[in-house]
């Protein structure tokens, strides 16, 4: 159960409602919509990060799951579970994705290679090899690399406030059913 109570469509601003229901009235707004001062801007930076055309689509959902693995979030590998086919990452992708190892080894391409890479050491030690930043910078350019860093921010930022908050999972939200490596 969550620690502070999800706040009602009803009782939202009209525009923090809109936005709401247009992300499918999930309980990570319902309970972000506690900050009614940042919300609505919070809410349209997400949606411009996530609608960007700089990055393509795949790319940015492999940094979201594997953002969300080393973060521990439930929350964030379950709603991106069933989004990622949709952006076309596979099942057997988003296990070796959420597994310690196991994308060095998947069939990623060497673009997909170094943007985990990059991910997996921005999260786990805060920084990143200058091998790796030029591998990604070089195969993106500028903006799409800066796009990737704020993409790893956002869903590293948001597995943090999902961890404090104790947000319950959705109903529509399906943890994977890893297999034991």
């Amino acid at each position: 159960m969550t620690r502070i109570p999800y706040v009602r469509p009803e009782d939202m601003t009209e525009r923090a409602r809109e936005l709401t229901l247009e992300r499918g009235n999930l309980n990570l707004y319902r309970v972000l919509a506690n900050a009614e001062k940042v919300f609505t801007g919070w809410m349209l930076a997400g949606r411009d990060a996530l609608t960007s055309p700089t990055l393509p689509r795949r790319l940015r959902e492999l940094v979201v799951l594997r953002t969300g693995y080393l973060m521990d979030s439930p929350y964030e590998l379950g709603q991106h579970y069933d989004i990622a086919p949709t952006a076309g990452v596979t099942v057997d992708e988003i296990e070796a994705i959420a597994s310690d190892d196991g994308w060095r080894t998947s069939t990623f391409d060497d673009v997909e290679l170094a943007v985990l890479q990059l991910t997996t050491e921005l999260v786990t030690t805060r920084g990143v090899a200058q091998s790796v930043f030029a591998a990604v910078h070089g195969a993106l350019g500028t903006e799409a690399t800066v796009e990737v860093l704020m993409i790893i921010s956002r869903y590293a930022g948001l597995a943090l406030m999902l961890n404090a908050l104790e947000v319950d999972l959705d109903e529509t939200a399906r943890l994977p059913n890893l297999r034991a490596d």
